[in-house]
C-alpha cells in the first residue's frame, strides 16, 4: 500500500469514528438531562462533561483529518515537483 492510500484510509476511518461519536454523545446528553431529574447538581457535571469530552473529541478528529490532508498535499507537491523533496525556507537561506 502506498502512502496516499494509508493516509486516504486514515482519513476515512476517522471520518468513521466521527460518525459513532455523533450517535454517542447525544445519547450520553440525554442520559445527563435525565440525572437532572434525579441530582440538579450531577446531572448538570455530567452534562458538562459530555459536552467538554464531545468538543475535544471531534476538534482531535478533525486535527487529524486536516494533518492527513495536509500529508496528501505535500505528496502532491513532490509529484509536481518531479519527485524532488521541497525546498523550506529555512533551507534556502543556507544555500
Amino acid at each position: 500500500m502506498d502512502r496516499r492510500e494509508e493516509l486516504l484510509g486514515w482519513i476515512e476511518q476517522t471520518k468513521r469514528v466521527q460518525k459513532q461519536l455523533a450517535m454517542i454523545f447525544p445519547v450520553l446528553g440525554l442520559i445527563a438531562i435525565a440525572l437532572m431529574f434525579w441530582r440538579a447538581a450531577v446531572g448538570v457535571f455530567a452534562l458538562v462533561i459530555v459536552a467538554f469530552v464531545a468538543m475535544c473529541s471531534f476538534w482531535i478528529t478533525a486535527a487529524h483529518n486536516a494533518a492527513h490532508r495536509q500529508k496528501l498535499e505535500e505528496l502532491a507537491q513532490v509529484e509536481r515537483n518531479h519527485g524532488k523533496p521541497l525546498q523550506t525556507a529555512h533551507r534556502r537561506w543556507h544555500h
